[in-house]
């Protein structure tokens, strides 16, 4: 298909029934939400039924209801991308030549901005909020860490992290569909989600985080700053800063962040191990 769905609401909007205009304002108005709502749910939404939505997505075009689902996410993800290459010079890394006059000095100055993010941390470390943080991991049958890219790679070694404390957690990567999609139905209200969210910040993830709050679901965040959109969303909040002149996120930073965490989580399931033992002893 040459045309994206924008293209084809414009095209076919004129000649459409007043409730498929209906349809197709909401699809336009509330396009981040096309991404992950149902037939169901939309049918619901508008006042409309099931039939009209799908009579909609055919006059566009399209056999389904997920094809249309499927276009709308195809054109989120190519108009953000772009927008995010023109407004953001991450990508480039090249450095001017006066700073290659003395490159051991360079390098060690790249360290010691390394070592100043994990002196920024450790100077406003909070443990209170940490301990607090880490109790949610015990209190929800369900863990879910989700991000992308750089982020993705965080939750990876976060979830092996959490297999050494014997606490199991699902991974989404939410550049990919399938993986997304795949997650929904664990959203609910005995689901802790960790939404994982570093520059180049991710909508998509920021949308799994805003849906699993909508299906009652706890959110985590961990993030580089307080002024990120997954902060909005979530219910504790973790940050530190992760750029350097040379990284737009290095590993050393939040994979110190998860280390403390997961001690954390260490530590309160010995402190639940000894209360347990100590009763079961009591019988005895």
């Amino acid at each position: 298909m040459n045309k994206d769905i924008m293209m084809r609401i414009e095209e076919y909007y004129p000649s459409m029934t007043r409730k498929q205009k209906q349809v197709v304002g909401y699809m336009k108005e509330n396009i981040d939400t096309m991404a992950f709502i149902t037939l169901k749910e939309m049918s619901k939404e508008l006042g409309v039924t099931e039939i009209t939505i799908l009579n909609t997505c055919k006059v566009l075009g399209y056999n389904s209801f997920n094809e249309v689902k499927y276009e709308i996410r195809k054109y989120i993800n190519i108009n953000r991308r772009i927008g995010l290459y023109q407004q953001n010079d991450y990508f480039n890394t090249a450095l001017p030549e006066y700073e290659l006059s003395d490159k051991e000095r360079l390098l060690t100055e790249i360290c010691m901005e390394e070592r100043g993010l994990l002196d920024e941390y450790t100077r406003n470390f909070d443990s209170r909020h940490i301990m607090k943080t880490a109790r949610l991991f015990f209190e929800y049958p369900k863990i879910i860490l989700c991000g992308r890219g750089m982020s993705y790679i965080v939750c990876q070694w976060f979830a092996a992290d959490l297999a050494g404390a014997q606490i199991s957690a699902m991974i989404v990567n939410t550049e990919l569909n399938d993986s997304v999609f795949l997650s929904l139905p664990a959203f609910g209200p005995d689901t802790l989600l960790v939404a994982v969210s570093f520059p180049d910040y991710y909508y998509m993830t920021d949308q799994v985080a805003r849906y699993a709050k909508k299906k009652g679901a706890k959110v985590i965040g961990i993030t580089d700053s307080p002024a990120a959109e997954i902060a909005k969303c979530a219910d504790e909040l973790l940050t530190i800063r992760s750029t350097t002149r040379m990284c737009l996120n290095t590993a050393s930073a939040p994979m110190a962040l998860i280390n403390l965490l997961v001690s954390a989580i260490k530590i309160e399931g010995d402190m639940e191990a000894g209360v347990i033992g100590k009763e079961f002893g009591k019988l005895f």
